[in-house]
């Protein structure tokens, strides 16, 4: 398990990508990213649910059924293929980055995977960046900001430099 140490966690708050107000700005480059069979994860229940309801259904969708710490219904109905795995506030388990690392290797278009975390998603981001392959989308809330868009290849210094600072426990 590794756990995002104090030193860090005001870092981290700052997007690793782009930031826009709405996922509307990036529609079409979301969308041509899908149809050129490009991997597009979206991490967070408000960023995922939207992805879905706009017909921009990510490979991978990692939600924690909370929005700002509480219980939200989704109903991802996208697929059956939904896997679960426990992931406490502040940390990544062993679980967790496997999980990420499996699905990436086996979601497509036509079998997507949801993960449900119960605990809290928000480091997800880190071993989705650095297990992904070049120029992998990952889209992520940024609370009351918006939505981050982050291309693997462009962050993934940032990210491991972030995940290198992770305190094994």
């Amino acid at each position: 398990m590794l756990k995002l140490p104090k030193t860090l966690r005001k870092e981290f708050k700052k997007p690793l990508g782009n930031l826009y107000e709405s996922l509307d700005l990036i529609q079409d480059e979301i969308r041509e990213q899908l149809s050129d069979e490009k991997l597009v994860i979206g991490i967070g229940d408000v960023t995922t649910r939207t992805l879905v309801e706009l017909g921009l259904t990510p490979q991978i969708c990692i939600v924690d059924n909370l929005i700002e710490r509480r219980p939200v219904q989704h109903n991802l109905d996208h697929t059956d293929n939904i896997l679960y795995v426990e992931n406490p506030p502040g940390v990544l388990t062993d679980e967790l980055i496997e999980l990420i690392e499996s699905s990436i290797k086996t979601s497509t278009k036509d079998n997507p995977i949801i993960i449900v975390v119960d605990g809290e998603e928000d480091l997800a981001v880190l071993p989705a960046i650095l297990n992904s392959p070049e120029n992998t989308y990952i889209l992520y809330g940024q609370p009351k900001e918006g939505v981050v868009l982050v291309n693997s290849t462009q962050a993934y210094d940032k990210a491991l430099n972030y995940y290198n600072q992770l305190i094994k426990e």
